[in-house]
């Protein structure tokens, strides 16, 4: 990048390599303070460590949902298969979600476990860590579960499906 840290262009810069990573995409689920299900669909989903078993996601201050997750106590992540994409694209868009057409069921930790998804982990929240204009919240897994279905991948902005799933 020949652009300042700082500017404009080179944020823009910044997010477009970032792009070039290819990621799953997963919805992860918590209950409001009133145990109402609500979610947010993300990429930056990871593992950390398999003892203890703990996985995160980071999420921005600015979201709308940030105020939520920052006072639950458990959330789920669910990995979203191809079938998956416009469920996904539902969580992206504050204020719009409607639960009652969306198949799920209620998780051990009382969070939402999304139907077809490709992989569920049930997580008790571990720690909170700063991740400048984002949060990275890390959960230790208490279940999780698998399926075999074809996954659903962020690139460059995009969600797509594998079209030659090389199992």
């Amino acid at each position: 990048m020949s652009t300042t840290p700082q500017s404009a262009d080179a944020g823009r810069a910044l997010r477009s390599a970032l792009g070039r990573f290819s990621t799953g995409v997963a919805i992860v689920t918590t209950l409001t303070a009133d145990a109402r299900h609500t979610g947010v669909t993300v990429n930056s989903f990871s593992s950390v460590s398999l003892e203890p078993p703990l996985v995160l996601f980071s999420l921005s201050r600015r979201a709308h949902i940030y105020a939520v997750f920052a006072a639950a106590r458990g959330f789920t992540v669910n990995v979203l298969s191809q079938k998956q994409k416009l469920v996904s694209n539902r969580f992206t868009r504050p204020g719009t979600l409607v639960w009652d057409d969306i198949v799920h069921h209620k998780g051990a930790n009382g969070c939402a476990v999304l139907a077809d998804s490709l992989a569920w982990f049930e997580c008790e929240r571990h720690v909170d860590h700063d991740g400048g204009d984002h949060v990275i919240l890390v959960g230790r897994v208490v279940a999780a579960t698998v399926s075999e279905r074809p996954p659903l991948i962020m690139h460059r902005g995009r969600m797509h499906t594998l079209s030659n799933d090389s199992r």
